[in-house]
């Protein structure tokens, strides 16, 4: 059974900023592996729960044998290059595109086997290249995730322009895609 704690239905910032689309998918199998979750009954259009997130990251020690499609827009609060982590277990890949678009989706980071709880640097892929980004746009923003057993987590964060870390990134830079 999935159990989901720590999730906010609040009051979401002007402009409809302030969470992101969190899909699960249950019953995906063992594997930890991605394609186990895109092979899966129902993805992408029929998730088994949907809910907002406040802050880019899901509950640790969820569940097993389940996968999430986290999906939104980021709103750069300044124009200049930022770069990105992800953190999971099992696996997960994270996709930027260049605007709001998901057509135009690429990867940016991935974490190609369990890292810890929010270790953004336990293999080199977790991390972006820099990525020039403009204040006042949105760009859709993208993350898969695949848990087989045992601890579970995933969390995305960033780093603005100024050197500022947001680790994970929080509702108030996010806005959750609607289909």
């Amino acid at each position: 059974m999935l159990v989901l704690t720590g999730l906010c239905a609040g009051a979401e910032t002007p402009a409809g900023r302030g969470t992101i689309l969190c899909e699960y998918f249950r019953d995906t199998g063992g594997s930890n592996d991605l394609s186990a979750l895109m092979s899966a009954p129902g993805f992408p259009d029929r998730p088994t729960q949907t809910v907002k997130l406040p802050a880019f990251e899901i509950p640790e020690n969820s569940a097993d044998n389940y996968g999430t499609q986290i999906r939104g827009y980021i709103h750069p609060p300044a124009s200049g290059n930022y770069t990105f982590w992800i953190a999971a277990d099992d696996t997960a890949v994270l996709f930027l595109s260049n605007d709001e678009k998901p057509e135009g989706r690429e990867t940016i980071a991935l974490v190609p086997g369990a890292s810890g709880l929010k270790a953004w640097s336990s293999y080199k892929e977790q991390q972006s290249r820099p990525i020039q980004l403009s204040a006042g746009k949105k760009y859709y923003i993208e993350a898969l995730h695949k848990e087989g057993g045992g601890g579970d987590h995933l969390a995305v964060g960033w780093q603005l322009p100024d050197g500022t870390k947001e680790l994970p990134i929080p509702g108030s830079r996010l806005s959750p895609a609607t289909r």
